[in-house]
């Protein structure tokens, strides 16, 4: 992996010793033949160094995207968050659910109170019993209650399915983003590789007489700027290649490579109703007003049974032979005042709901806005990669019949040339970017809409 960064400082070296040669008359000549042959021999060696990394990755198995998300969501932490969280509403549940039936408890008691008047304490106390306790009405505040917890947990299920679709997308992304990078990589490499045989083309007709020095100058220094953006594109990929190993779990990895995608995915739908925030937004606040008819319920009167069985007394010897029986309580509860502690649950529930109703708007506004930026980017991307299609043909063949003419003695400099070939190869290159900006919108596009995704 550090043998291109090598070559690179040596290409950087030879490239300003040549710069000193061309200042200094003396030797000019002879130094420069020797730098075009060292450089040479560097590009040669800059560009299988660069393709190394891809070719020992492509030795390997290469990730596809279904495998790159499905290492992807079981590496990610904000899963098994959400999926915490997701536990715990549903626990709440249970806890919001008990008070709808009964409960049973056993209670055992013995007191003495030597120091207090028998006529007081009876000599003591002595119990075992079981006590069965039920609310038997309360105008509906339990099952208020219950509701309110059972859209919290809908809301936290669909929380759970925003985490996967972010991480769906963000490693759909960065694949993309590593593909891009390589066949960038790969066509740089391709076109060092032509221009590296077009500078010894040039350096023939110099010695035949039909090109002069400064032709030499410009194809040497064009296949230079060459072997320069190949290097950069090979840090791209290392880049890239980590960002996506992050998302994987292999943090530091830089020779992942990936399959080849072909074509754009088509534009999905510009419905919002399934995006996962949305409805988790939307069930917040059901579960909001129901936590209202709840606060509201408290004003109300309560009706509760108690039913105990087993033994109380005065001693446990007496008790126990005695004393064993049963008992029933009715009690009918409702509260007159409180100081205003009612008035403030119902006040804090009607916030809660009007904020929950503003985060609704607030998710569907942002949502809506994301989605308007990702079509036209979209549509641009697509409607350049329909242009690239019909402009790369005709800049290939006006480059072809330049570098003809020029060959042939016409009236057609070498400046004209690379300019002709500059500008296919460009269109070779805004080509990859095309298609990941498509990409990238069609992405964006389904993790809004709560598309499936692979």
């Amino acid at each position: 992996m550090r043998e291109p960064r090598a070559v690179f400082a040596v290409f950087v070296h030879l490239n300003l010793d040549g710069a000193a040669a061309v200042r200094r008359p003396e030797g000019a000549v002879s130094r420069f033949c020797n730098m075009i042959r060292m450089l040479a021999l560097a590009t040669c060696a800059l560009v299988t160094g660069a393709l190394s990394p891809a070719a020992a990755a492509s030795g390997g198995s290469p990730l596809t995207l279904k495998e790159a998300v499905q290492r992807a969501l079981a590496f990610a932490p904000t899963v098994a968050a959400a999926t915490a969280q997701s536990d715990f509403s549903a626990a709440m549940v249970g806890e919001a659910r008990a008070p709808l039936y009964p409960s049973l408890a056993a209670e055992s008691e013995y007191f003495q109170a030597p120091g207090y008047s028998s006529t007081i304490t009876n000599s003591g106390l002595a119990d075992a019993m079981l006590v069965l306790n039920y609310t038997a009405y309360d105008f509906g505040r339990r099952l208020a209650a219950t509701r309110a917890a059972l859209y919290q947990s809908e809301a936290d299920q669909y929380g759970v399915g925003a985490a996967r679709a972010q991480i769906v997308f963000d490693t759909t992304v960065a694949y993309y983003g590593l593909l891009r990078a390589q066949e960038a990589q790969r066509e740089l490499a391709s076109n060092a590789a032509r221009l590296e045989r077009y500078v010894k083309v040039i350096e023939a007709l110099r010695q035949s007489g039909r090109a002069i020095p400064n032709d030499v100058l410009k194809i040497r220094t064009a296949s230079n700027a060459a072997t320069l953006d190949l290097s950069n594109a090979w840090q791209a990929t290392t880049r890239a290649a980590a960002a996506l190993g992050a998302l994987v779990g292999e943090l530091g990895a830089a020779d992942i490579s990936v399959t080849q995608v072909s074509g754009v995915p088509p534009w999905p739908n510009d419905d919002l109703s399934r995006n996962p925030l949305l409805e988790a937004a939307q069930r917040k606040v059901a579960s909001a007003k129901a936590a209202a008819q709840a606060a509201m319920r408290e004003r109300y009167p309560t009706l509760k049974l108690a039913l105990t069985a087993g033994w109380e007394g005065i001693n446990p010897p007496h008790t126990f032979a005695r004393n064993g029986g049963a008992s029933y309580d009715g009690l009918v509860s409702m509260p007159i005042f409180d100081g205003g502690l009612i008035a403030a649950h119902i006040d804090e529930a009607r916030a809660r709901v009007a904020a929950a109703q503003a985060q609704v708007r607030q998710v569907e506004f942002d949502l809506r806005r994301r989605l308007a930026d990702a079509r036209p980017r979209y549509e641009a991307a697509r409607d350049q990669l329909a242009l690239l299609a019909r402009a790369q043909p005709l800049a290939d063949d006006n480059f072809a019949l330049t570098w003809a003419r020029f060959l042939g003695g016409g009236e057609v400099t070498l400046l004209e040339v690379l300019d002709a070939y500059e500008r296919a190869e460009q269109l070779r290159l805004a080509r990859f970017d095309q298609e990941f900006a498509a990409r990238q919108a069609a992405a964006e596009a389904a993790l809004l809409i709560g598309a499936e995704q692979p």
